[in-house]
């Protein structure tokens, strides 16, 4: 074999790599690249040129990202729902016109960031990949302070010492929070990790706002986040378990009712 072979296989070997990577996480810098492929950045720049050239990708500062509408669905595991749609636009008409505001990961939180107006003129800080992908495609007049650190997969988020050092130089007037799970006793994250960032948010905000779906009450998970009292006020559908209702109140924790969000 050629050298010309040998160099055409390592090409076409490299950007398989990085269109494997771009579609997991959705935007790849050049420099990362650079690195984890042990080739020059020149080299990098001449593999994105090629792969825009071809449609799989678009070029962007810095690296390159999946064109609009590449992608599947940013939850493919969890079904969109209208519950999602009608809880995340009660929660986005208590956003500010120029609110900072802090958006959490997972599908709910996901669906409140598509809620927000086109015209929000505000700062979004998040930790969630699909909310880095959503906003940066439609950025208008928002500002977005993207999170970087350990991607956690199965929630599409970063995590992890490198997230939570980034936060710590932030303030938000609202962090939206979407855990997994929610009892009477506090709210939950599936790993500590996760846990940890959520936390974090908490902590730079004025005020934290819970948005959930009916699923959050009946499912269970391994990691407490805070307390209820913690919370400033939830955003839920029309049935929220007694208990957690009567928690709630005793933590004089606003309650936000939407009608029809059960389904």
């Amino acid at each position: 074999m050629s050298d010309v072979d040998l160099r055409y296989e390592a090409a076409a070997e490299r950007r398989a790599r990085i269109l494997s990577t771009l579609r997991a996480v959705g935007f790849v810098s050049i420099a990362e690249l650079a690195r984890e492929l042990r080739v020059s950045h020149m080299t990098i720049r001449r593999d994105l040129h090629t792969l825009e050239g071809t449609g799989d990708l678009r070029l962007v500062h810095g690296g390159a990202s999946l064109n609009p509408g590449a992608r599947g669905a940013a939850f493919p595991d969890e079904a969109h729902t209208k519950a999602q749609e009608r809880v995340a636009g009660r929660a986005a008409s208590l956003v500010g016109a120029t609110d900072t505001i802090a958006i959490d990961a997972g599908p709910t939180a996901y669906a409140l960031a598509r809620a927000l107006p086109e015209d929000f003129g505000g700062c979004v800080i998040t930790h969630s990949m699909p909310v880095i992908q959503l906003l940066a495609e439609r950025m208008g007049a928002t500002r977005l302070v993207a999170l970087g650190g350990e991607l956690l997969g199965d929630r599409r988020a970063f995590v992890g010492p490198t997230t939570e050092a980034a936060v710590d130089q932030l303030r938000a007037r609202t962090f939206f929070v979407s855990p997994f799970a929610v009892d009477s006793r506090g709210t939950y994250a599936r790993s500590p990790a996760e846990a940890s960032v959520e936390r974090r948010l908490m902590e730079i905000a004025d005020e934290v706002v819970l948005i959930s779906t009916p699923e959050a009450f009946t499912r269970s998970a391994p990691a407490r986040v805070a307390p209820l009292d913690r919370l400033t006020a939830l955003v839920a559908g029309p049935w929220v378990p007694p208990d957690v209702a009567t928690a709630l109140k005793r933590a004089a924790v606003t309650l936000y009712v939407v009608p029809g969000a059960d389904c």
